[in-house]
Order: C-alpha cells, then sequence, then structure tokens
C-alpha cells in the first residue's frame, strides 16, 4: 500500500501477516496503565490489537472476521477467542477502552451488533461500558490520513461509498448487504463467478474460462464432470458451494482478473468499475475532494483498482490514498477519543 500518511496500517510481509519489525510496540515496555483495544473486523478477517495508549500501533491479531449478513454462526466465537489471544500477553491489565470497527453495523443494525459484541466479550472482563462499536467504514476513512473532508469508497466483503465533512458522514451510497447491494464487493464479484459459471454449465450463458479456473478452486473437473462426486458437474458445484457462508464466496472474487481477456470475466470487472466510479461522481461531481480507497479488492492492484485510479486521477481529485485495512484508525479513534 501507500505509506503516506501515518494512520495507515503497516505492511505486510510475504506470507501476508503483520511485519512484526514494524508494528510491534517499543521492547521491554510494561503495562503500567488501562489497555486499549482497536478492532477492524470484516465479513472475513477481523485484526486485533491491544496496547496503551502512548503506543504506536501494536502488533495486530489476525483471526476469522464477523458480519450478521454474510458470516457463520460460528463467527462471534471466533472473534471472542481472537479477542481473548490478543489479551493473553497481558495478565491482570484491565480494558480502558474497545474500539471495534465492525463490517455491517450501521444505522439497521448498529443497536443489535454492539448488544453481541459486548456479550460475547464479557466472559473476557470487559465492561460492556467500555467497548464502543463503530461502522468499519469510518474506521477505514481515518486510516486514509486525508484529514476531516474526504470519499471514502470501500470494497471488500461488502462495498460502500461515504462522504465525510468535517469528519462526520454526510452522505453515503450502498453497503446494503450481499442480498440488496454491495455491487463491486467480494462477495459479489464471487457470486457472479458462480451465476455465470452455473449458466455455463447449464446451457444458458456463454463458455467462460471462469468455468475451469472455479474448478482448480474447488478441485473438481467442472467442464467434463470426469471424477466428479455426483457424476454430473451442475450437481458436483451445487454439492462444493451448499456449506459455503456468503463472506466465503469471496474467495472466488480474484477469478475475474485472472480469466482474462475471457469476455465474461471481463463484463464482471467492467461492471464492478463502472459501479465503483458512479459512486464518486455521485458525491464528489466535482471531484474536489481526496478519495480513500480500502477493502480487500481495492487495498491491492489489480484490474479493478488500476481502472479505477486511473480514471480517478483523469478526474483532478487532490490526493488519492489507500488504507490496507481501518485497524490504524480504530487505532487513531480509541486513542483520540479516550477520556
Amino acid at each position: 500500500m501507500d505509506d503516506a500518511g501515518p494512520l495507515h496500517e503497516n505492511r505486510m510481509d510475504h506470507d501476508g501477516r503483520p511485519d512484526r519489525d514494524q508494528l510491534a510496540a517499543p521492547a521491554g515496555r510494561e503495562d503500567t496503565g488501562a489497555l486499549l483495544i482497536a478492532g477492524d473486523i470484516g465479513g472475513t478477517t477481523a485484526r486485533i490489537a491491544v496496547g496503551l495508549a502512548q503506543d504506536a500501533l501494536p502488533e495486530a491479531i489476525r483471526g476469522p472476521g464477523w458480519n450478521l449478513r454474510s458470516s457463520g454462526p460460528d463467527a462471534l466465537a471466533a472473534l471472542a477467542a481472537t479477542v481473548g489471544e490478543a489479551l493473553a500477553g497481558r495478565p491482570g491489565s484491565s480494558v480502558r477502552r474497545a474500539v471495534l470497527a465492525v463490517a455491517g453495523s450501521g444505522p439497521a443494525r448498529h443497536a443489535e451488533v454492539t448488544a453481541l459484541a459486548r456479550e460475547t466479550l464479557a466472559p473476557l472482563g470487559i465492561a460492556p461500558e467500555r467497548i464502543e462499536v463503530i461502522e468499519d467504514l469510518r474506521a477505514a476513512f481515518v486510516a486514509g490520513g486525508v484529514g476531516d473532508d474526504g470519499v471514502l469508497l470501500l470494497a471488500g466483503t461488502g462495498a460502500v461509498a461515504a462522504r465525510y465533512r468535517d469528519g462526520v458522514l454526510e452522505d453515503r451510497i450502498d453497503g446494503m448487504g450481499w442480498l440488496l447491494g454491495d455491487i463491486a464487493s467480494a462477495v459479489w464479484l464471487g457470486r457472479r463467478v458462480l451465476e455465470v459459471v452455473a449458466a455455463d454449465l447449464d446451457g444458458r450463458g456463454r463458455p467462460t474460462r471462469l468455468t475451469e479456473l472455479l474448478g482448480d478452486c474447488l478441485d473438481l473437473d467442472l467442464r467434463d464432470g470426469l471424477g466428479g462426486p455426483t457424476g454430473d458437474p451442475r450437481q458436483d458445484l451445487v454439492r462444493a458451494i451448499d456449506p459455503l457462508t456468503p463472506a466465503q464466496w469471496g474467495r472466488f472474487a480474484p477469478l475475474p482478473g485472472e480469466a482474462l481477456p475471457d469476455p465474461v470475466a471481463r463484463e464482471i470487472l467492467d461492471q464492478a468499475s463502472r459501479a465503483l466510479a458512479h459512486r464518486v461522481r455521485t458525491l464528489d461531481p466535482g471531484a474536489e475532494l481526496p478519495i480513500v480507497l480500502a477493502g480487500a479488492v481495492l487495498a491491492s492492484s489489480g484490474p479493478i483498482r488500476d481502472e479505477l485510479v486511473c480514471g480517478l486521477e483523469a478526474s483532478g481529485h487532490p490526493a488519492i490514498e489507500v488504507a490496507s485495512s481501518g485497524l490504524a484508525g480504530a487505532w487513531e479513534l480509541a486513542r483520540r477519543e479516550t477520556p
């Protein structure tokens, strides 16, 4: 990612884990006060950081994500285990404040998500009033380091665009969940892959290289059905995806980029790029505001981000920053708003 701003999450090592040399708090420091917890909790992955208010962003502990709309029933237990692991190295310390940026915690379900988070973490000794749940988009925007005014364009497990003025959410587009929207999200991309492959296998759609690529992901021969468990590639596909939650469809999101120049894959990528660009134009028609790109689809280079950035630069936006996660934003908010 671009490390231009002080609030960006630190770089990952070659295995996709946080770079310990960059993220670790200073060696030899003992806990002398109450702890802060920051969480960036998406539908697929959760990142939890624990430290003192004077610490730089501590090393992140990673675990499964949690989103009421798209995660499975075991996600809350997994979240508690991740927070517990992050606290394990701090025996005897109390938690002064926890700021959890949670995907799917918008106004429609904010009270429910907050109550569930507090109930889930109570056995760890964290007082409910110490836990604040915020939307993941707020933390991602702060992590972008562009100041109080700008547009966040987030495409991860879900997808949303938000305009901020003076640090306050002023308007938003999408972020409505995989059933009603989230166009250009990883889940949406994965779902589109499944749909076009199913249509290919069933003769309802055009042949596409995505069929072979999806088969490789599922360890199935979807083109010829050889050696499949049912003898019918269509039923093999149904059988393979039945156990998956919507959040897990996101594992197929990279396939359209890998399938190029396949025309079916190209159409999926074009639809995603158009949707993202349209959100920016709607929220900032004069291209006057800086843009923060966040979420797995936009935090790393690929055909969608590359095309989008090219268009944003041509429009004249004053800055385009990339936040690899909202963890740095959640940590900054925990420090900034701690009494």
